[in-house]
């Protein structure tokens, strides 16, 4: 069993490694053939994300084509600096592509219910929804051990560099990247776990 793990652990690493490498192609050297492999590469993470909000079978390839602009859009405002994970700088922007679309369509067939009535509805079940985001990734969080939770909390509830945490902490910027990268594949691995 502990091998099977440990395989799944290599191949996730392997998988990381790679898109940040075409990451680094996209963006250092304009490889647009790059860009479309880390694109494909993620659009698992969309179709994923695209069911949570679809409501019926016909509305999820419309989700599907949001979240991959959403996709696209993360892929093309992606930094290196800001971390090699892109499925954390990701998920937060399809995330929201796919609110801003389930939030027009919502208006669109509303007919004459008011524009405040509606947009208090879909706030609710968004609301309803944000409730369930907020729940998984304290889940994730609850993985860490209190230093990672601190570490990625800097990161990305107070939006600091790594440097910045590696002087707060009193860490070298390159464990800081390291603690980050190790704190991040855990969450991923207690979120697809539940």
């Amino acid at each position: 069993m502990d091998r099977l793990v440990n395989r799944g652990s290599k191949r996730q690493e392997r998988r990381r490694q790679s898109t940040a490498a075409l990451l680094s192609a996209y963006h250092r050297d304009g490889d647009r053939n790059a860009r479309a492999r880390v694109i494909e590469q993620n659009l698992p993470l969309v179709h994923s994300l695209a069911r949570r909000f679809s409501r019926s079978a016909d509305a999820i390839d419309d989700l599907v084509q949001v979240g991959a602009i959403g996709l696209i859009k993360a892929v093309d405002g992606f930094r290196e600096e800001r971390g090699s994970d892109l499925g954390a700088y990701a998920v937060p922007t399809i995330v929201g592509e796919l609110r801003r679309h389930v939030r027009e369509r919502a208006f669109a067939t509303a007919g004459a219910t008011t524009e405040t009535d509606l947009l208090g509805a879909v706030d609710a079940r968004l609301g309803a929804e944000a409730d369930e985001t907020r729940a998984l990734v304290h889940a994730a969080l609850d993985a860490l051990s209190p230093r990672e939770r601190r570490i990625v909390a800097l990161r990305f509830y107070r939006d600091l560099s790594q440097q910045s945490i590696a002087a707060e902490v009193g860490l070298s910027q390159v464990q800081v990247s390291r603690v980050l990268s190790a704190s991040l594949a855990k969450m991923r691995d207690r979120l697809e776990a539940a």
